[in-house]
């Protein structure tokens, strides 16, 4: 089966690449034929473009010169530029009646589909009506793409590498968030906690937040409020090794966040078996449940503050919790299972 996969450069940084990454390391293109072909260079915004239009061309040619024949195009998409230049690769995979499986990952599809102007509204639609089948981010996100295209909607979780860790929290330190740096990843919100908890919990617990972003700007709100010794701002972090002795070293993982998917972040936090405090958003009170940490509303700093403590003064419910996590990635969420669910998918789309 010859699949081409259509995505961001893996230089790139996100939940769409880290997708990819899991894809690739649990060797889907060992079992499917799997071409991977990015058309986002994530640079500045003229090298972008030169980049689409330079590997626009090269499909073009792909498809319509050398009669490249592919089963499945799987494009992955999320929203604003992602559509715009999604929509030209629809397009062209169409009209080489392709079979197109459209990954959808935007946080703010909702905001961006609300926003746009009637016409461009009806744009998004028919570009949504042109693919066989679309991938959504858990059950909520099916129904709302179902509520504004005829196309079929098919839910596919996100999912991780179950990992091997160890109950001990002596050596947990960190309360941690990866991700950009910014009011909707509730960045701000988490350093208000971060304040609320200064002096109430152990100093040995540091406030772990890496990203890139608005890095100068938080790290200036940190100093305003004297929170130097307590927040860590490392920045984007990509080497593997680091951020994996970072989710060892961490204790909880809070997602404060204003909207999402399915968080990359939440899962492999999970797979780690750290308790989440998260906000409601996106799919993410189907993945945790009572049982894998605490939901709370956007924007309630109090009642994240609130938990955190609780959870740190309750060594036995992290335990519990950390067990269950595991259990749950390992259970529901391997990339194993995905990677199987995948396939299924595409020969479904071959016959």
């Amino acid at each position: 089966m010859n699949v081409i996969m259509i995505g961001s450069h893996l230089r790139t940084t996100g939940g769409i690449t880290r997708v990819v990454k899991n894809y690739l390391q649990s060797n889907l293109d060992k079992k499917v034929n799997l071409e991977y072909f990015p058309t986002y260079y994530g640079s500045n915004h003229l090298i972008n473009i030169l980049y689409f239009f330079i590997r626009y061309f090269v499909l073009y040619v792909k498809l319509n010169i050398l009669k490249r024949k592919y089963d499945v195009a799987h494009i992955h998409m999320s929203y604003k530029g992602s559509f715009i230049r999604k929509k030209y690769i629809i397009n062209i995979f169409k009209k080489n009646n392709i079979p197109i499986l459209l990954h959808m990952h935007g946080s703010q599809f909702k905001e961006f589909y609300n926003e746009s102007s009637v016409e461009n509204r009806k744009i998004i639609t028919d570009t949504l009506n042109k693919v066989t089948v679309i991938l959504a981010l858990g059950v909520e996100w099916k129904k709302y793409y179902e509520s504004i295209c005829e196309s079929r909607v098919v839910s596919l979780d996100n999912a991780v590498f179950p990992k091997d860790t160890t109950n001990n929290n002596e050596d947990k330190i960190y309360i941690t968030t990866m991700g950009v740096l910014s009011h909707r990843k509730g960045t701000y919100d988490l350093i208000e906690v971060a304040a609320k908890l200064k002096g109430k919990i152990s100093p040995k617990y540091k406030f772990f937040i890496a990203g890139d972003g608005e890095i100068e700007k938080v790290k200036k709100k940190i100093t305003e409020l004297d929170l130097s010794d307590l927040v860590i701002i490392p920045g984007w972090i990509s080497n593997e090794v680091k951020i994996d002795e970072i989710y060892r070293k961490s204790i909880i993982y809070v997602l404060p966040s204003y909207n999402e998917g399915m968080p990359m972040s939440i899962l492999e936090a999970m797979s780690y078996g750290l308790p989440i405090v998260s906000t409601n958003v996106g799919s993410i009170a189907s993945v945790v449940e009572k049982n894998n940490g605490i939901i709370v509303n956007p924007g309630d700093v109090d009642q994240i503050a609130v938990n955190i403590l609780r959870l740190l003064d309750n060594p036995d419910k992290l335990v519990q919790i950390s067990y269950n996590n595991r259990k749950k990635i390992a259970d529901k969420y391997s990339i194993n299972e995905s990677i199987n669910q995948l396939i299924s998918l595409y020969q479904k789309l071959t016959f």
